[in-house]
């Protein structure tokens, strides 16, 4: 058994992972005719009503939400559409389907819950907007109907959710059913309809606000398009009047469902696959592990639950599968690494478990844990550029914790030579002169707290693209190897849910423990991955929303 799910039972004590029944289980709803699953892309779960928000942005989603079961810290385990979706799938953790990258698609040993669904005897269908949500990738898998033609424009999600219906008005009344459906129109571009966009936002854009596609809001975090806070709040009301636009068409679909006569007979889970960050960490859209990035909206409406209930648990999207199949008295194909969720629907506050895992790999490698304890929740992120074949290389500046005052490593410069300079406390105490080959670099901090901040940094970047040496479009400064350029934070999210204030050198204890539980989870690919060629399609999609580059 894998490492990850002994430390799943050892912190719960919970003898349920997947769907089995014994006699001390708490009960669950029983099983319904249909199960419909909607999935909002992007939707971060404090820009809703139902959590807090203090803008109207989804008056209906709230009366949805009063009606079933909210889980308040929903997690999601990776921040991208194609991984975190796949966790929905299968149960696994993204390093257990191990499909992260654009080229890469879900084994076909690797059931998802559409196959086992449709295997019971469901009637199945999905919709999907493209991109990461393409077919290949595993999400057409168990589907009798898939459609998922090329995200266009926000709108979409209205021929989206009107296939859903289509589907659901030719369901025979004595068959099951299983619906899915994807919708990209809140995650960027944050461009609503017209009516829509003054909903949160008087008079023009901000001066030097630009279009807010995924490839624009990726040059803002690699340093290379400037942003101010008014173009941030801009954008963040775009992204919020997107969300009311979405929640008007959320209504008019259960609208129909209603109309139809199903809202009693199915079960009805709407979530989200990631957040959405407006600057909080100093980033926009996706890409790391802070509350805006992970905590999502995670509603379920059942016949059963009849009162509104608030489970404050920790959960995650990895037990989402594992959920469905009980709720629809399926048995999984395999042992799923999460587990259900539907005692939470008649028992909101149970505790079968106190923690949440979640990563991100991109340019910096982010991983993160979620522990509850004593009526608080805290979080530890530990961040590490990532290492390649010859040392780590470097965009403009770096910062890490050094174990020791002692810096020993190698640089080298990109293209030409540049200066270096060493910041610690607010100052700097050094300055390198690293040249166009590899060299040794001793830098002697002064004395100072067991754990600080160091960071390495120059004022500019070169990109290998720009200068004709290669396809490569990263803009590159240095390249560092020989040390770890490792750093860790600890945020007390009871205190403080925006995780601002970091209390990692505050309280010591507390960061070893919680970065021993973080170590503790490993994870193994439960089978190989296939390596396609994208479509001229799919890569035209994922382009536009800003996972790959131009």
């Amino acid at each position: 058994m894998k490492s990850s799910r002994i430390l799943l039972l050892a912190a719960s004590g919970l003898a349920l992972l997947g769907c089995s029944r014994g006699p001390a289980e708490p009960p669950v709803p029983g099983t319904t005719r249909g199960v419909i699953l909607i999935s909002l892309d992007a939707l971060r779960a404090d820009h809703l009503g139902t959590y807090g928000h203090d803008r109207p942005t989804s008056p209906f989603l709230d009366s949805l939400a009063a009606r079933g079961a909210v889980f308040e810290r929903a997690v999601a385990q990776y921040p991208s559409t194609l991984a975190s979706h796949l966790t929905m799938f299968t149960g696994l953790y993204p390093q257990e389907h191990a499909v992260f990258r654009p080229e890469r698609f879900l084994d076909p040993t690797i059931e998802t819950l559409p196959e086992s669904l449709l295997a019971a005897g469901f009637r199945t269908a999905g919709f999907t907007e493209g991109g990461f949500m393409s077919g290949p990738y595993g999400f057409e898998r168990g589907f009798e109907l898939f459609d998922d033609p090329r995200y266009r424009d926000d709108t979409d999600v209205e021929r989206t959710f009107e296939r859903g219906l289509e589907f659901l008005e030719g369901v025979a009344d004595d068959e099951r059913f299983f619906l899915f459906l994807h919708t990209y129109s809140i995650h960027d571009p944050y461009t609503p309809p017209a009516a829509y966009r003054g909903l949160f936002w008087d008079g023009e854009p901000p001066p030097g606000t630009f279009p807010s596609d995924g490839q624009n809001l990726r040059a803002v975090n690699r340093g290379e398009l400037a942003v101010t806070p008014e173009i941030v709040d801009y954008l963040a009301s775009q992204y919020d009047a997107s969300i009311r636009y979405v929640d008007d068409v959320l209504k008019r679909f259960w609208g129909r469902v209603e109309a139809l006569g199903l809202a009693d007979e199915v079960t009805l889970v709407i979530t989200s696959d990631h957040g959405e960050a407006f600057y909080e960490h100093g980033k926009l859209a996706h890409m790391q592990v802070y509350p805006e990035d992970l905590l999502v909206p995670l509603i379920v409406l059942h016949p059963e639950v009849t009162a509104p209930a608030r489970v404050p648990a920790l959960v995650g999207l990895v037990d989402l599968a594992p959920t469905l199949y009980q709720l629809a008295g399926v048995e999984p194909p395999r042992p799923p690494s999460g587990r259900s969720l539907a005692p939470y629907l008649l028992s909101p506050d149970l505790r079968l478990g106190n923690e949440a895992y979640a990563e991100a790999l991109d340019r910096d490698n982010f991983r993160t844990l979620l522990r509850e304890q004593d009526g608080t929740v805290h979080q530890i992120v530990l961040i590490e550029p990532e290492i390649g074949s010859h040392g780590t290389w470097i965009t403009r500046s770096v910062t890490f914790q050094p174990a020791t005052d002692r810096l020993e490593f190698e640089a080298y410069s990109f293209h030409e030579p540049r200066t270096v300079t060493v910041h610690t406390g607010g100052e700097q105490v050094a300055a390198i002169e690293v040249g166009t080959d590899w060299e040794p670099v001793v830098v002697e901090l002064p004395p100072g707290p067991r754990r600080r901040d160091v960071t390495l940094s120059t004022p500019d970047c070169l990109s290998p693209l720009e200068l004709g040496k290669s396809d490569d479009a990263r803009c590159l400064s240095f390249q560092v190897r020989g040390m770890s350029l490792r750093r860790s934070e600890l945020f007390d999210l009871g205190a403080d849910p925006g995780a601002t204030t970091d209390l990692s050198r505050s309280n010591p204890d507390l960061h070893r423990f919680m970065l021993r539980r973080l170590l503790g989870y490993t994870f193994e690919p439960v089978a190989g991955t296939l390596a396609r060629e994208l479509s001229d399609e799919t890569t035209k999609t994922l382009r536009d929303l800003g996972y790959l580059g131009n």
